[in-house]
Formats: structure tokens, sequence, C-alpha cells
């Protein structure tokens, strides 16, 4: 938009330039021609005959208009017009200053005829008095007005686009946050704006079937295997209980330990499925979040303490809008993920504070070995579990699922350098 008011303003003063530049051109000739006709270059000039001229001149349609003043060795003996002061040589400009009846702007030129006699033809440049204001006002309503309508014109489609954009950041940031059904409004105009999102939200659609299909294929499978592996696992505890089996005992132990792991991974799938669905978003209620982690702690308090030192490193009162048991969960998660990959006499510490625009930051770190930091964006990911860093037991959906509970809840989820050891940090809105 700048730039359009600059070229606009660029043409408005060249098209003003040129005009009074193409009328002082022609104004000009017309006094030059004048002039030679009045005294024709190489003849012999006589006062009396330039004087009838001059009457003639002046009696004239065509250069009636034209001022003329013969002068005698700085005298005037002729013409129908005075000036205030003497008239150089050659071009020049005389305006009101010179007291000329009637003319506010003109040209004047003067010739030296020779002997003492000086001829000057004036001629104005505007075709009434103060027609050059004239001028400028006209300029101004008309390249004012474009200026006006483009103005109008910008203000009202950028007021289009910003609301066409904000509509679709909202969508965007509802469906990052699990809500899969938003889409972006559309008003049945049948515009290019209005085209673009029927064609978005169709994309939105495809998307989102898409990914029920993976889902449901998933949670279909959980659903199917998780039957028969109980029904296996039954079957395993009554062998165990006969007589006969006294001596592969080990292995069906072993057996019924491979049955437990996997009805728990489908336990987890599932329960990540449930999470990304957004269903859980229906039982948000006010949570004390410094209230929930003390109970958390305490609760895990005397597991921990067997092999590991815990401490609150700050737990400030902060109230969320949440899903109190997912949360419980999610710092239950972090707090078993440190003791389980971290050696005994690993230090575990929980805080909690508030952040400035209106987060809370929630941090669970220990001084265990850590993650690299190569290997720290693929813990966050389902099946993600690494071989290195402690005790590598699990099927890598503890920090999955509490990515997914944070996401529910429309924070954000680091991996840090706790220096040594690990830091996950948690974001997470707050009142």
């Amino acid at each position: 938009m700048f730039f359009f008011l600059c070229a606009t303003l660029a043409t408005a003063f060249g098209i003003y330039f040129a005009t009074l530049g193409t009328i002082d051109h022609l104004v000009v000739q017309r006094i030059t021609g004048t002039s030679m006709m009045i005294a024709p270059p190489g003849e012999s000039q006589s006062p009396r005959r330039i004087g009838i001229r001059i009457m003639m001149a002046s009696r004239d349609r065509d250069t009636g208009d034209l001022g003329f003043i013969l002068l005698e060795k700085g005298q005037q003996i002729a013409g129908n017009l005075r000036v205030s002061r003497p008239l150089p040589l050659g071009l020049s400009r005389v305006d009101v200053a010179d007291r000329v009846k009637g003319l506010s702007h003109g040209r004047v030129l003067v010739r030296d005829l020779g002997r003492g006699l000086r001829l000057a033809v004036i001629a104005e440049t505007e075709p009434f008095h103060n027609y050059n204001q004239v001028r400028k006002r006209i300029y101004f309503i008309g390249f004012g007005s474009i200026i006006g309508i483009a103005l109008a014109a910008a203000t009202t489609f950028t007021l289009i686009i910003r609301r066409r954009i904000i509509d679709m950041r909202r969508t965007v940031d509802a469906i990052l946050a699990g809500d899969m059904t938003r889409r972006v409004p559309v008003d049945g105009s049948d515009t290019a704006f209005d085209q673009q999102a029927q064609a978005f939200n169709q994309m939105l659609t495809r998307i989102n079937e898409l990914m029920e299909e993976v889902r449901n294929v998933i949670n279909g499978v959980a659903h199917e295997l998780r039957t028969p592996l109980a029904r296996l696992r039954n079957q395993l505890n009554l062998i165990s209980h006969d007589p006969e089996a006294a001596g592969v005992s080990d292995r069906i132990e072993a057996a019924q330990v491979e049955a437990d792991q996997l009805l728990t991974l489908f336990s987890a799938l599932l329960r990540i499925a449930e999470v990304d669905s957004g269903a859980r978003r229906q039982n948000f209620r006010p949570v004390q979040l410094a209230q929930l982690a003390e109970q958390c702690v305490e609760a895990l308090e005397p597991v921990i303490e067997e092999t590991h030192v815990i401490t609150r490193a700050a737990l400030a009162h902060i109230t969320l809008s949440g899903d109190e048991q997912l949360l419980s969960q999610m710092i239950l998660n972090l707090l078993e993920n440190a003791v389980r990959h971290s050696p005994a006499g690993t230090r575990i510490a929980i805080g909690l504070v508030r952040c400035e625009e209106g987060r809370a930051m929630l941090t669970v770190a220990d001084d265990g070995p850590g993650i690299a930091p190569d290997d720290r964006a693929r813990a966050l990911e389902r099946f993600g579990r690494l071989s290195g860093g402690g005790d590598a037991r699990g099927h890598g959906f503890g920090l999955p699922l509490v990515a997914s509970i944070v996401r529910l809840h429309g924070g954000t989820i680091e991996l840090g350098d706790a220096q040594p050891g690990l830091k996950v940090t948690v974001h997470l809105p707050c009142s």
C-alpha cells in the first residue's frame, strides 16, 4: 500500500508539473511568434510602424489578450499595459507583484530591436485569475479521491483477509489441540475465499477419515487380541497350579510375564487412542495442579524412596481446566519413567511454577544418565523405547502417553538436559 501511495503521489505531481510545463511552452511559442510578427527580424524598425501593429494586435481577436510594451531608450512609447519594474531582455516571468491589471502569472519576452527600441510581449499562463490554485485543488480532489478509494478498498480487503486468516488459525489451533471436528467457517458466497475454505474443510475431513481408519485398525487389533491374551494368561495361571507342570514352572512364569506385558501394551495403545480422540475433553473441570502433584508424590513416595531420593523443588498453587484422572496419570508416568530409567540412588525433583502469559510449568528432573539430544524426539514417539540410559524395560508408551495428555490440554512438552540427567518440562495453560 505504501508503494501505491508513493506511485499515486508521484503521478499526481508528475502530471501537475507536466501540465505547467506544457502550458508554459505553448505560451512561450505564442509570445515569440507574435513578437516576430510585430517586429520581424531584419526589418528596419520604425517606432510608428510597430506602434500601429501593436494597436492592431490589441484589437485582433487572436492576440487581443496579449500585453504589449514598446520602449525607446527606457521610456514606454506604445503598448496596452504598464509594469512596475524594468523587464530584462529575453524570457522571464511576471506575476501579481508586477501589478499588471488582470494578470496573476505570465511570461514575457523582451527583444532588443536596435536604435534604443525594445519590444515586450506578455501573455498569461493562467486562463483566468488564480487558475493555478484551482488546478491544485482539482488535482488534490481527483488524486485524493483515488487514494481514498484505494485505501478504503485495501482496508476492506485486509479486514476480509484478516478475518479469514483468524478463522483458519483458530481451526488449526483447535485441531492441534485434538478437536478434529473443527472446520473453517463458510458463508456460502462461493467467492475464492469461500471455495478455499470449503477445499480446506474437505481436506480436513479426508485426513480425519484416514486417521479414524488407522485408529480403528489399531483399536480393533488391540480389542481383538486382548481377549485371547487374557484367556492365554488364565490358562497359563491354571497350568502353573498343575503338579505335573512343576518341572516347567519357570517357563510358565516367563510366559505369564510376557502375556502381562502384551496386555499392558494393548491397554496403553487403547489409552493413547482415547486421549488423542479428544473425547475426554468433556470431563474437563477446574483442577488444583499442585494438590494433584502432591497426591501423586505421596502415592509413589514409599516405592521411590526404596531406591531413589525424591524432592519437591516448588509447588505453586495453580488452577487449570483439565481431566483430573489424566493429569494424575501424566504426573505418575513422569515419576515412574524417572525411576525406571535411572540407577539406584538417583535424585528426582518435581516442581510447579507459574510462568508469564497464563501458563504453568511442571518439571520432573533427575540426575541419572539422561537421554542424548538426538534421541529425545524419538523418546516421545510410540514404540520409541531407547536401548541405552538405564533400565530399558517397557514398550516405550510412558512418555508418548504423557505427550498425548499434554496435547489434549493445549500444552507442550520438552525433554531437556538437567546437567546431569533428564529434565522433562510441561507447559500447560492455566487460569
